[in-house]
């Protein structure tokens, strides 16, 4: 990408280095302050700008397992904060979870693996029932982050970067509900997730249960591990 910064420099190349010093920027400076334009225009693309710009800050060539962990916790709990402010007062409360912590690093990684992919195929089984686009976008946009989380999980574990080749598969209602529910002590007053998903509203709550469960799960155990 061309800086539009050395463009100009190229059209002074007569005047001081005073001046040519001044008209440098590095390539990042200038994406970050075109994102965070982006972010002013359109509240999807405010989830994704501070995400985008961390990552563009370092090679993923250089990715250490912490850097990803610590990653994945601020996306789940950015997933979290962005649906409850879309939902508003609709936001269901948050569950009473159990069972989370993990006592070994393996363990943790393992069952990262599983939420991860199950967050993937949940997103898919609801993206067809939803009616606005809006909330389709933001679904997707979420749903994007969630897949790179679980292709770098499932190499983390060896396994295939995705389990279902080259198109992924929607996972259903009943299985992701079998999936966490052993996680899950009360619904804190929130709907049965087993309910029929009939509009839109119910399913960005399905959703946020889930992110519930993931942000909580991560931000017990990344800092007990990483």
């Amino acid at each position: 990408m061309t800086d539009l910064h050395d463009v100009t420099e190229r059209g002074l190349q007569n005047k001081g280095e005073e001046d040519r010093a001044r008209a440098k920027v590095s390539r990042r400076s200038f994406f970050l302050r075109a994102a965070a334009t982006a972010a002013i225009t359109t509240p999807i693309a405010s989830l994704l700008v501070e995400q985008t710009a961390h990552a563009a800050s370092r090679s993923a060539y250089n990715l250490s397992a912490s850097d990803a962990f610590h990653e994945i916790r601020k996306d789940e709990d950015a997933h979290v904060s962005f649906l409850k402010e879309a939902l508003g007062k609709a936001a269901r409360p948050k569950p009473k979870f159990k069972d989370l912590q993990q006592h070994s690093s393996a363990s943790f990684v393992n069952l990262s693996q599983v939420f991860e992919n199950v967050g993937v195929g949940a997103y898919l089984m609801a993206a067809p029932a939803i009616s606005n686009k809006g909330n389709l976008a933001a679904a997707g946009s979420i749903l994007t982050i969630e897949a790179r989380h679980a292709g770098y999980l499932n190499a983390l574990v060896g396994k295939p970067l995705s389990g279902n080749g080259a198109f992924d598969k929607p996972i259903s209602q009943s299985q992701i509900i079998k999936d966490v529910s052993p996680f899950i002590d009360n619904l804190n007053g929130g709907s049965n997730p087993a309910n029929a998903l009939k509009n839109d509203i119910d399913i960005l709550n399905f959703a946020l249960l889930l992110e519930y469960l993931e942000a909580e799960f991560y931000d017990i155990n990344v800092p007990k591990f990483y």
